[in-house]
């Protein structure tokens, strides 16, 4: 499945970024991967796990549900979107974010995952190129929503310690040179 994560220095505390993150009605603010918005508590939303959005997926005309999934304050907040269908298949979003000190401020990382189905697992090198290309922007608005500033922000593809690694990491693969074969020639088969 298409996973992309990067991390951004953001320069304030880890509380205060934390805020804003736990508050999902603030993702359309910075985050190309959700359009809109809305509560579905009549008084708004409650922050914490089990609190729902209804949202809206670029490119969608109706509204899907998004539940925070993962909360520990201060330190991760999780949102798993409603499946959704294509005539190829089925995707799945879900956004998590992760918060450490670093110097004076913090490090938010930030992870999509996309589960697909069907025909959609054939394009998951597509979908994966499209975050890859898109979330380094997104995280840079986020600095920039976050700090009043439009001053380029520290951004990296290797978030570090606080975010989710794979249970069972692949062993490196040993680095061998073997000799290249000479090339085949063509021959016209031998005529009677």
């Amino acid at each position: 499945m298409p996973q992309v994560q990067v991390y951004v220095s953001i320069p304030l505390p880890v509380d205060e970024v934390f805020g804003f993150l736990a508050d999902g009605r603030n993702l359309p603010q910075w985050h190309s991967g959700v359009m809109e918005i809305r509560g579905t508590d009549p008084f708004g939303p409650r922050c914490g796990e089990g609190c729902v959005y209804r949202y809206r997926f670029p490119g969608r005309h109706r509204d899907f549900r998004l539940e925070c999934c993962a909360f520990e304050p201060g330190r991760r907040i999780g949102f798993l979107g409603q499946r959704m269908w294509t005539p190829l298949g089925t995707q799945v979003p879900r956004y998590d974010f992760r918060l450490w000190p670093h110097g004076p401020g913090c490090r938010v990382g930030v992870q999509v995952t996309s589960s697909l189905t069907g025909g959609m697992l054939a394009l998951w090198p597509v979908v994966s190129v499209g975050w890859r290309r898109d979330l380094p922007d997104d995280v840079q608005r986020l600095h920039e929503v976050l700090t009043g500033s439009p001053e380029p922000a520290e951004i990296g593809f290797d978030p570090g310690p606080g975010v989710i690694r794979p249970q069972h990491p692949r062993p490196p693969r040993p680095t061998q040179h073997r000799p290249r074969r000479p090339a085949r020639r063509f021959r016209l088969p031998a005529t009677r």
